[in-house]
């Protein structure tokens, strides 16, 4: 799938990348990357199928937003969750207290600067 950062088609359910690895349907015939990325039962969707070379979730667009109660598929690459992480572009939620505490730290400082900024040139 491709990454909603780098849009590089790097980020491939597990069972793509290393099919003999992979689930299939009832007939046992392997599934295909779109097959994967809408399979939805009991025991499978691509929010807990393992992933290579990044994250593919479905997310939930909450009340407010224009796609407010619409589903959708997201993947992101290693590399460029790294780097958003870097520079608070994406946060962490989960993964310990000190992982937390980092973040908050980087994006209360770029939101910090972005008001500083905005306020010594602000649009006419």
């Amino acid at each position: 799938m491709y990454c909603i950062c780098c849009k590089e088609d790097t980020v491939l359910p597990y069972d793509i990348k290393y099919p003999d690895s992979g689930i299939s349907n009832d007939n046992d015939a392997k599934l295909t990357e779109v097959d994967l990325l809408w399979e939805k039962t009991p025991s499978f969707s691509i929010n807990n199928a393992m992933v290579d070379n990044g994250i593919i979730q479905i997310i939930d667009a909450g009340y407010g937003s224009t796609h407010d109660g619409d589903k959708l598929i997201i993947a992101i690459c290693d590399d460029c969750i790294k780097e958003n992480l870097e520079n608070s572009n994406l946060l962490y939620y989960g993964n310990g207290e000190d992982d937390i505490e980092k973040s908050k730290k980087l994006y209360n400082r770029k939101k910090n600067l972005d008001i500083l900024i905005k306020k010594e040139n602000p649009i006419e």
